[in-house]
């Protein structure tokens, strides 16, 4: 296994145009297994350690098979697709990000080891102190970003008398990330359904 900087771009529509791939920073490390699930957890035990040394850094893990070697089955298609976790890092970023009135069009939405970021804003890493976001994001380095980004807009539309978690269940809101809304469209979805009552 080794590790290289890596960033995948993508187009407005999603398809992937381009990917930046430097060469190996991280010390390579040999690996014998004979199954995919070992190769899945190898992997995931890699990128972890490279992710703690190299903080915020977009990279993927290329698994280099020497020649004459047995490959487990299944390994060829597992390896294209991704499946054994080799992108789990890396960053995907949208060139030109959909326009949002009002707001950033969105730069990168994240994943479970990856931030969520606007275009023209710096990425939303989770903070080393836990807040109200860390236990919803269970983890999830993308869902948090979000969700942060999501509480400013509802703080800025009701003028700070609300706050995200006050308007929308954490269900509504992991439901919203993975559907890729627009944080904007979610806090003004979110103050439309708050009784009036409490709007008051």
């Amino acid at each position: 296994l080794s590790a290289n900087r890596a960033t995948r771009q993508h187009d407005d529509l999603g398809a992937c145009t381009s990917m930046e791939l430097l060469g190996s920073f991280y010390p390579a490390q040999e690996i014998v297994v004979t199954r995919l699930d070992q190769i899945r957890s190898a992997v995931t035990e890699y990128g972890t350690r490279v992710a703690a040394d190299r903080p915020r850094e977009s990279f993927m893990i290329m698994i280099t098979v020497p020649h004459g070697q047995r490959r487990p089955a299944g390994f060829e298609t597992a390896y294209r697709d991704g499946s054994l976790g080799t992108n789990a890092w890396m960053h995907e970023i949208f060139k030109r990000p959909l326009p949002m009135p009002d707001d950033h069009g969105v730069r990168m939405w994240g994943g479970p080891h990856t931030p969520f970021q606007f275009a023209d804003c710096d990425p939303l890493w989770p903070d080393e102190t836990p807040d109200e976001f860390t236990s919803p994001a269970a983890g999830h380095v993308g869902l948090y970003g979000w969700l942060r980004a999501t509480n400013a807009r509802v703080q800025r539309l009701s003028q700070c008398t609300h706050t995200l978690l006050d308007v929308a269940t954490v269900a509504e809101l992991r439901a919203a990330y993975a559907a890729r809304r627009h944080p904007l469209s979610v806090a003004q979805d979110a103050l439309r359904a708050v009784p009036q009552d409490l709007a008051a």
